[in-house]
């Protein structure tokens, strides 16, 4: 059988159509279920409401979790009751804590509501042992308790070592343990406040220190739909993005670990638009 010259072109067309689209993906970009690029090697994403899973890869594989440690620390403030007008004392470790920082001195009296805020929003490393040393006077005796409350919450591929994420061996967690944590510390309304806030100021009891933060969720204005929650960066980790946005009356909570740095957002935007396309049927399962 002899194929025509015309015959081979529309050929060539064809291939060229189907497969144009994979050359323009970057290096290291896989496509997940649906046409859904990602950099990032586990995610996950699920309706807010139920807890219903609408999309996973590799979502209970444990790696290091940066940042997105300080959602539970947080939280175990939250659940714990602790009087947000308490005031604390930064203490010398807390305020030269290497790593991200709210720039807090030693020495300096804040609230613990501002604490929240600073080590939220900018991701202060600082803020963060502040805030162990106030509720558990040490940073190892704050990490039971986190640990506690992770198990209250049937997280059990996750343990912490530290209130901030810094890389230790044997800190680890999951993008599903993340997204039912997320979900857990979404539902106190202090803690959706501040996730969802761009920029705060705060000023020391005394008055004469002022800090302005900036919330590093770069989502947040991207999209208006987009309410928290939480960056991680680390060695370790990779770029991590633990996102929350509502639409239409639809909750949905997105996790992307280990993404690369320039796509973390992009990974994070599009695991929330998935999300919002999909129906709640998977029930959520552990």
């Amino acid at each position: 059988m002899v194929t025509s010259p015309l015959g081979r072109l529309s050929v060539f067309r064809l291939l060229f159509v189907l497969l144009f689209p994979a050359l323009l993906l970057p290096t290291g970009v896989s496509t997940a279920a649906g046409g859904l690029p990602l950099t990032a090697p586990e995610a996950m994403v699920i309706d807010g409401w139920t807890g219903n899973v609408l999309y996973a890869r590799n979502a209970n594989v444990e790696r290091d979790p940066a940042s997105t440690v300080k959602i539970m620390t947080a939280l175990v403030v939250l659940v714990r009751h602790i009087p947000l007008n308490r005031v604390v004392t930064i203490s010398y470790y807390a305020a030269t804590y290497p790593g991200s920082s709210a720039g807090l001195y030693a020495g300096e009296r804040i609230t613990l509501r501002n604490l929240l805020y600073a080590m939220l929003l900018p991701s202060g490393n600082d803020a963060a042992i502040a805030v162990a040393e106030a509720v558990a006077g040490s940073p190892a005796g704050f990490s039971r308790l986190m640990n506690a409350e992770a198990r209250r919450l049937h997280l059990w591929h996750t343990r912490y070592l530290t209130p901030n994420g810094f890389d230790e061996w044997g800190q680890v967690t999951t993008a599903h343990d993340l997204a039912e944590l997320a979900r857990a510390a979404m539902s106190r309304p202090m803690f959706a406040r501040v996730v969802r806030t761009r920029n705060w100021t705060a000023t020391s009891v005394e008055g004469r220190i002022v800090h302005t933060w900036t919330n590093t969720n770069q989502l947040l204005w991207r999209s208006g739909a987009v309410d928290g929650v939480k960056t991680g960066t680390t060695p370790g980790a990779g770029a991590c993005l633990v996102a929350s946005a509502r639409r239409g009356g639809k909750w949905v909570i997105s996790v992307n670990l280990g993404s690369s740095g320039a796509a973390r957002f992009a990974d994070g935007m599009a695991l929330l638009d998935y999300g919002f396309q999909q129906e709640s049927a998977a029930p959520s399962t552990r």
